[in-house]
């Protein structure tokens, strides 16, 4: 006789964390940077600031097969405060890629455990974009809030380890950059360092210099994934600078917003200065562009007599794409970024341009709205 039940619905690793329907989702915190940088002594003063009656998890990726990072955190004797941490270390190779799957059951069996927070060092050959799209993906980014993302770098080096992709990745990826041991760089070592940091785009959340791995523990929520200047649709520019600038010319900011859709705006900031203007837009990052049109687009508006420069990082149906067009250069090639969609030009003078030709191209390059 034939059975004639249902087979039993097969769950995935993912479902197996959504299926609990966490009240309150977990906050998660990357702790990036280049081999060698002090990645895990900065992890340890952060273990060692944890609040005693909240427990953390620590997930480590090593690249070798003989793991000593997860190692170094628990030794009996070691600053950091293990007793109400749990770590556990993916070793054998990048968690972005070759250990993506080793990666994704261990997130999966930590979340299980329901942490109060949970830290995430990815080796310093691991490209931070794919490990964030891993936590995109359905049945994780349901019980996670991916607060700051941090880049550590060595501010006497950084320039060697801008030649690396990955770490390039990596500062694209990163809300905040820490310039660990700042004590031992010359000044002018940190000058470059400052002059490099302030013409990022897009401009981190936090740039700062810092010795011996020492972060703040207020800085892991620095970034807060609900309230991203998009989602609350309001007016704030989203970005907090260290950086301090003295215009004389007393630059005026304004910003409004441009309504995509009637529940995710688009967000335009207004920056006028003495002989130039910055406007900027940004958008949800749900939104999914079609890469070819945006290309053509953003190189005609580059093309104007009148602007300098034309910048943008967008989700796309290629993949999250920067676009670069400065001088009659043209660039577009994979971004790391991946907190929303967003453009920029500067252009001589305060015309501005019109906002709704503005909406209505943004509108036209549009692929499909994805709904969260």
């Amino acid at each position: 006789m034939m059975n004639d039940r249902e087979p039993p619905e097969q769950k995935t690793q993912g479902d197996a964390v959504a299926s609990k329907n966490p009240p309150k989702r977990i906050p998660v915190n990357l702790i990036a940077g280049s081999l060698g940088v002090g990645k895990t002594t900065a992890m340890n003063h952060l273990l060692n600031q944890r609040p005693d009656h909240e427990r953390w998890a620590v997930l480590v990726n090593e690249y070798g097969l003989v793991g000593l990072d997860a190692a170094l955190m628990a030794t009996p004797g070691k600053e950091a405060k293990t007793g109400g941490v749990e770590i556990r270390e993916v070793a054998g190779g990048c968690i972005c890629c070759s250990a993506g799957i080793m990666f994704e059951m261990s997130l999966v069996l930590l979340l299980q455990r329901r942490p109060d927070r949970l830290l995430i060092e990815p080796t310093g050959l691991a490209a931070l974009s794919g490990i964030l799209d891993t936590l995109d993906r359905p049945g994780i980014c349901e019980a996670i809030d991916v607060r700051s993302v941090l880049c550590l770098l060595d501010p006497a080096r950084f320039e060697d380890d801008l030649q690396r992709q990955e770490v390039q990745d990596q500062i694209e990826a990163a809300d905040i950059l820490l310039a660990n041991r700042s004590d031992l760089a010359t000044s002018e070592q940190l000058q470059r360092f400052d002059a490099w940091s302030q013409s990022l785009f897009p401009a981190k959340t936090l740039v700062q210099k810092i010795e011996q791995g020492r972060i703040p523990l207020a800085w892991l929520d620095r970034v807060k994934e609900r309230e991203t200047v998009v989602s609350r649709g309001d007016h704030s520019h989203g970005t907090d600078h260290v950086h301090h600038h003295d215009h004389h010319d007393a630059p005026e900011k304004s910003s409004a917003e441009l309504h995509c859709d009637a529940t995710r705006p688009i967000v335009q900031q207004v920056h006028y200065s003495a002989s130039t203007s910055t406007f900027g837009w940004v958008c949800w990052e749900g939104l999914v562009f079609d890469a070819e049109n945006c290309s053509s687009w953003l190189k005609k508006l580059a093309q104007q007599s009148n602007v300098r420069r034309t910048k943008a990082v967008l989700k796309t149906n290629e993949g999250w794409l920067g676009f670069n067009f400065t001088d009659g250069s043209e660039a577009v090639r994979p971004s790391g970024y991946r907190r929303d969609s967003r453009l920029e030009f500067i252009i001589d003078g305060e015309q501005a341009p019109d906002p709704s030709e503005i909406e209505r191209a943004l509108k036209l390059c549009l692929v499909s709205p994805q709904e969260t």
